[in-house]
């Protein structure tokens, strides 16, 4: 049996083409795609080439075809969300079950050999209900679950860093996580929220998302709106979600002494810094990328502490996938872009 898969072939190349229908795994399940959206990682490896012929995505909803032998809790027809991927199974992290920390993590649609979600179907190889995947209640559309997958990242770096009610905290980056991270902070009641980046439209949705104030980075610099606002104290938590030296150097003059800064962004190139800014101020510096609680993610949208309806802002037939890509890239007002196969 053939299915509709879009094919990325080198440098902002991607042809959609009949590929093999995906391979069922005792493990795993096979989804029939309704919605997936476009991550930056995807925009990485459309721009810049792919290492082979691959079919790209990992951010998706839809529902579940087939079943694999050792799945349990799940039944065809099921609506659901998925982090998709797979690690070696005998490392320390593996036979805890916790296979997202695995040194030879493979990801759906990032790995070779391991297709995506920009197709009609997608192989999960590991799928367990309330760990890394969960259902998508009847109300709640395809769009909205394909969102899931970044929230879980947000809600990840929320977690780490434990911000209290009576804190300060900044968000630095205004994408689909940095959006998230300012509604679950809202929703946990924390006092002040100060978002900073740049387009209108996405500063709007921060500050209808919960956040006290929002700086718009291209006029101004937020540091010295962060000290005024704490009275020269610094904030308690900055997120950075922007992934770039400056908001990094941002982040650690901003957060006062004490404080954390999660680092959820993704760096695109390697810059120096001293350790000695934070080993002298006592500042904690938190990794926080993992797409750890999908779960965890679909009871926020569930419960609509994130809204996620207005961060999705464009959606793309399969057979558009090149314009879906160039409008996530070029488009002012484009947050989330999600493709339908």
């Amino acid at each position: 049996m053939k299915v509709k898969a879009a094919v990325f072939q080198g440098v902002e190349s991607v042809v959609v083409k009949d590929v093999p229908y995906p391979t069922l795994e005792p493990h795993g399940v096979i989804v029939k795609v309704k919605a997936a959206g476009i991550c930056g990682s995807d925009v990485h490896g459309f721009q810049r080439g792919a290492r082979q012929p691959m079919t790209m995505g990992h951010e998706f909803s839809g529902d579940v075809v087939e079943i694999g032998s050792e799945v349990t809790n799940v039944k065809a027809g099921d609506r659901v969300v998925a982090m998709s991927g797979k690690g070696c199974s005998e490392c320390y992290w593996c036979k805890q079950g916790q296979f997202i920390r695995c040194s030879k993590l493979q990801m759906v649609g990032l790995a070779p050999g391991l297709p995506g979600a920009f197709a009609e179907y997608v192989h999960v190889p590991y799928f367990k209900i309330g760990q890394y995947a969960a259902r998508m209640p009847s109300w709640l559309s395809y769009e909205e679950g394909a969102t899931a997958e970044p929230i879980s990242v947000a809600l990840h770096g929320v977690q780490q860093s434990q911000p209290q009610k009576d804190e300060t905290a900044v968000v630095i980056g205004l994408g689909i996580i940095g959006l998230s991270v300012v509604q679950i902070l809202k929703s946990m009641g924390v006092k002040q929220i100060v978002a900073a980046g740049r387009r209108e439209k996405r500063l709007k949705l921060a500050k209808e998302g919960g956040a006290s104030v929002v700086v718009d980075a291209a006029k101004d610099d937020v540091v010295p709106v962060v000290d005024r606002l704490t009275n020269g104290k610094g904030a308690d938590v900055v997120f950075e979600v922007a992934g770039s030296e400056s908001t990094f150097q941002q982040a650690l003059s901003m957060v006062h002494r004490g404080g954390r800064v999660d680092l959820i962004g993704l760096y695109g190139k390697p810059f120096s810094w001293s350790p000695s800014s934070i080993v002298g101020s006592d500042k904690s510096l938190l990794g926080c990328g993992l797409r750890w609680d999908v779960p965890g993610a679909m009871e926020l949208l569930e419960a609509r502490k994130v809204n996620a309806k207005p961060l999705v802002t464009h959606t793309f037939p399969l057979d558009k996938v090149k314009e879906a890509f160039d409008t996530q890239i070029k488009a002012p007002d484009a947050i989330k872009v999600v493709i339908k196969p």
